[in-house]
């Protein structure tokens, strides 16, 4: 995702729940957005998002609140293997 963050690995954003959050980072860096939510507004299933270590998904995904000085970690799924 650092690509799209200017190479940045921490970057502060505003926003009262994760969408918000994705949105604001967004508006900050154009195609950031794209590589979070698919068309459809869901979360892409190849990313992996934390608040404080908690999976959103087990939380209110995109609609979960955002607490001030709250950490969200957003980690690309890593697959593949050798046969």
């Amino acid at each position: 995702m650092r690509q799209y963050s200017g190479g940045e690995a921490l970057v502060q954003a505003d926003g009262e729940t994760i969408a918000d959050v994705f949105a604001n980072l967004d508006s900050r860096f154009p195609g950031l957005g794209g590589q979070l939510v698919t068309d459809d507004g869901s979360l892409h299933r190849f990313v992996n998002v934390y608040l404080d270590d908690e999976d959103i998904r087990y939380l209110d995904g995109l609609s979960t609140k955002v607490h001030d000085r709250a950490v969200i970690s957003i980690l690309p799924a890593v697959a593949g293997g050798a046969l």
